[in-house]
């Protein structure tokens, strides 16, 4: 399970190609997952380190963008079940890898994701796990769900790298129940681990300020859902209430802290629709001022310096991500990193502490997104490398932002994705056929950026609807908040994105189809009940299927009755409600031609939706195409899943919608 190999590697990627497709792209060039999943600099800027591809698998490789004459391979493997969240350095020699694999609680036969940390040095040798999952008396908590007998779930939270102290990180976990999470400094050479904060059942999450203090406390009661905070003051080591802080909920977003102890940053309405970023100063028990506040959007986070000692600008997203700066000299950087890639979208990773190296990927709408190193100080790149490396010089489809009116009046700001045919003017946009696709989430975004997935359908001849329906995250309170206590509104106005393509006349009525993964699968089964007169077929990937079981899934887990609540049963009026929204409870008014696939190891949306769906399919009239993806999860991030579901996809389309005159 937690065994490296060293194997060797081909950098098939530096080639650059340029191809004039008289067929469809091959379904694999799309299917392939990104080159690089994730990517890090060593804090000196010689180093950078990249889980990338490698023959349809994923590796852990390191390069010396120092020393373009340094030919040493520096390159591991390991088993296909252990998925990576993410890559970072430790110090100049170490690398830290966190990683999760799906296991099985032998009690209750639920699935889990277990996490785990390694650290090694940077020529990938001497690899070592952090903390072992075993909790020391046995679980502590019996009989909560995900505390499996001695295995401790979560043994990956990285809590502060602490760049200042090179040979410890923070981290936190529990030791003899795991839902008790402490704060433990860990020495990165012996592994030796001192606790810093004792952890209580109460509270599951610890922020740092600038320079690593941990200074905030916050989680749920796990019986009432209740949400706890207490916060340490400059100067105390006692920790403090919230309440002994006027105005200062518990379940308030916290961002960080400023230079300045005593400054938190905290997200706060300050009675707008949006959320914004202000001051409180915990010295003076008050909310001081206003950092940053977009009119239309939510702000995503805040932007820290490269040396790490000051908030520096805020992001939040538009069509796009934005950046908005406080400080001149970080605006002044990114304008002139801006400047080389002009009309590309800039997705900064990381810097170096020194600011003069920045990691990052460019991308635009129509071109997919390569890796960069760029270095300041000798003003050019170091290092690049394309994520879609054979699609990288095919013309891709248009996307252009849209927004459509649904029944009340509202606008649904929305993206459409045209193939290259239509984009050059070969054949008009009219009468086309079109695929709907709905995000998952349902909280979540669409952005206009590169999708993979609609370019994959434009390059078959099929233009895509991409919307934001009421729901989705960023555009402020009300706009998300109108989605979730109404889950008909969603899908509501998902089918007035369709009709009014219709109505415009740039889809054919007869040929469209929706397609969507997680709830957006979910979104296409109950279309194809509601609107069977709209669609020609529908798809859904990984969907939910039934509602009620769906709720009961949840409350298997810890803080489930309450996730449930939050994310699903508010939605509906009741039970009567759910049923009538449940593709599983009125499969037999379906009539179109249907898709479904879902991976048997899928621990957000449990396989079990998809095989009572498929049970329940048989007393309809729909034609049916199912894919049992053995071993997938929830984002099938494997090559050979991501292959097979767009193989049989591909053809599902192209026998429901025909050949599109705006195919290759």
């Amino acid at each position: 399970m937690r065994n490296f190999l060293v194997i060797f590697v081909s950098v098939f990627w530096l080639f650059s190609v340029s191809i004039v497709w008289s067929k469809p792209v091959p379904v694999e060039n799309y299917s392939r997952l990104p080159v690089f999943y994730d990517s890090a600099l060593s804090p000196d800027g010689k180093f950078l380190a990249t889980v990338m591809d490698n023959n349809n698998a994923y590796i852990l490789r390191v390069f010396n963008i120092a020393d373009p004459e340094d030919k040493k391979l520096r390159a591991i493997k390991y088993p296909k079940k252990i998925k990576v969240n993410w890559v970072h350095w430790a110090n100049n020699e170490q690398i830290l890898l966190s990683t999760r694999q799906t296991e099985e609680i032998a009690s209750s036969s639920t699935i889990i994701n277990t996490g785990y940390l390694y650290v090694m040095n940077k020529d990938l040798g001497d690899v070592k796990v952090v903390l072992k999952p075993q909790l020391e008396d046995g679980g502590g908590a019996a009989g909560r769900l995900a505390n499996s007998g001695s295995l401790r779930q979560f043994n990956n939270v990285v809590v502060d790298f602490l760049p200042n102290d090179p040979e410890h990180i923070l981290m936190s976990y529990g030791i003899e129940d795991q839902f008790a999470p402490g704060v433990y400094k860990v020495n990165m050479n012996t592994l030796r681990k001192r606790r810093i904060e004792r952890g209580s059942v109460n509270f599951q999450q610890w922020i740092t300020d600038l320079s690593g203090n941990v200074r905030v406390a916050q989680g749920r009661n796990e019986r009432t859902g209740i949400w706890q905070m207490k916060i340490k003051e400059v100067g105390n080591e006692r920790w403090t209430s919230h309440k002994d802080f006027p105005e200062l909920r518990a379940g308030r977003s916290i961002f960080g802290f400023t230079s300045n102890p005593n400054e938190m940053i905290i997200g706060d309405y300050d009675n707008k629709d949006t959320l914004g970023l202000y001051i409180y100063d915990l010295s003076q028990k008050k909310r001081t001022r206003k950092l940053f506040h977009h009119e239309k959007y939510d702000v995503n986070g805040i932007i820290i310096s490269a040396d790490g000692q000051k908030v520096v600008g805020a992001s939040y997203t538009d069509y796009a991500i934005k950046r908005g700066f406080f400080d001149p000299t970080s605006k002044s950087q990114m304008e002139k990193l801006q400047k080389g890639f002009t009309g590309y979208q800039i997705n900064i990773i990381e810097q170096t502490r020194d600011g003069n190296k920045v990691l990052f990927k460019a991308r635009s709408p129509s071109i997919p997104p390569s890796l960069y190193v760029y270095d300041f100080s000798k003003e050019r790149i170091v290092f690049s490398a394309p994520d879609y490396p054979e699609i990288d010089n095919i013309v891709q489809g248009d996307v252009t932002k849209v927004r459509y009116t649904a029944r009340d009046g509202f606008k649904i700001p929305s993206y459409v994705t045209t193939p290259a045919k239509i984009g050059s003017g070969e054949i008009a946009f009219k009468n086309q056929p079109f695929i709907i696709m709905p995000h998952g989430g349902p909280y979540a975004r669409d952005t206009s950026q590169f999708d993979y997935m609609a370019q994959f359908f434009a390059s078959r001849g099929y233009s895509v609807l991409q919307m934001n329906f009421r729901g989705s995250t960023g555009y402020g309170y009300e706009f998300s908040q109108a989605g979730r206590k109404n889950w008909v509104l969603m899908q509501e106005d998902v089918e007035d994105g369709a009709k009014w393509l219709i109505r415009k006349g740039y889809a054919d009525p007869k040929r469209v189809c929706i397609v969507g993964w997680s709830y957006g699968g979910y979104a296409a089964l109950i279309a194809a009940i509601k609107n069977p007169d709209i669609y020609a077929c529908s798809a859904s990937i990984a969907g939910v299927t039934d509602l009620q079981d769906m709720v009961s899934d949840l409350k298997r887990y810890r803080f489930g009755r309450h996730n449930a609540q939050h994310f699903l049963l508010r939605g509906f009026s009741g039970r009567d409600d759910m049923n009538a929204n449940s593709p599983v409870k009125r499969a037999k008014e379906i009539s179109i031609p249907i898709f479904l696939a879902h991976g048997t190891n899928d621990v957000v949306v449990h396989f079990d939706q998809f095989t009572r769906m498929r049970r329940a399919l048989k007393s309809s009239r729909a034609k049916t195409t199912f894919v049992k993806l053995e071993d997938g999860d929830h984002s099938l991030i494997n090559f050979d899943h991501r292959k097979e579901l767009f193989t049989e996809l591909d053809k599902f389309l192209h026998d429901n919608l025909g050949q599109s005159e705006a195919a290759p």
